[in-house]
């Protein structure tokens, strides 16, 4: 299975990268994870790019907006699952998040909470809930 993360700008928290490392490093044992960064402008230039790498990606697209589905972690292993021939791209927005045009060309749209998080603090959430799925489909000891 391959997982791409499209994302707006560098990680600029050093101990939130630490954490988003040491996941990528787990997680790489069960797949292939790779990040698409994408420079930090304004919003409208962000989400611009975004609809332009959607609009050529052939992946599943899962969005993660407040607003989204909220899912448990078992749930969350599912999508794994039920795509597991098909690469799976995660799009995180910037500060300002995604625009109605970023969210309507993905197939899903995710919420990880019904609080508002900085996008760095999402890409870890959303990293240590891939490893957890991961670990899920695995039967390993991680996920209680």
């Amino acid at each position: 299975m391959k997982i791409a993360i499209l994302s707006v700008g560098k990680l600029k928290n050093k101990n939130i990268s630490i954490m988003c490392n040491d996941f990528k490093h787990r997680i790489s044992f069960f797949c292939n994870v790779e990040e698409i960064i994408i420079k930090d402008t304004d919003n409208k230039t962000e989400n611009q790019k975004i609809v332009n790498y959607l609009q050529k990606d052939s992946s599943f697209k899962i969005a993660l907006s407040e607003e989204g589905k909220k899912l448990s972690s078992v749930e969350f292993s599912r999508i794994f699952l039920k795509n597991k021939h098909q690469k799976l791209t995660f799009i995180i927005g910037g500060p300002e998040g995604l625009t109605p045009e970023s969210k309507k060309k993905s197939n899903q749209i995710l919420s990880l909470s019904s609080m508002t998080y900085t996008h760095e603090m999402a890409k870890m959430i959303l990293l240590e809930q891939i490893y957890r799925a991961t670990t899920i489909l695995q039967n390993k000891k991680y996920h209680k």
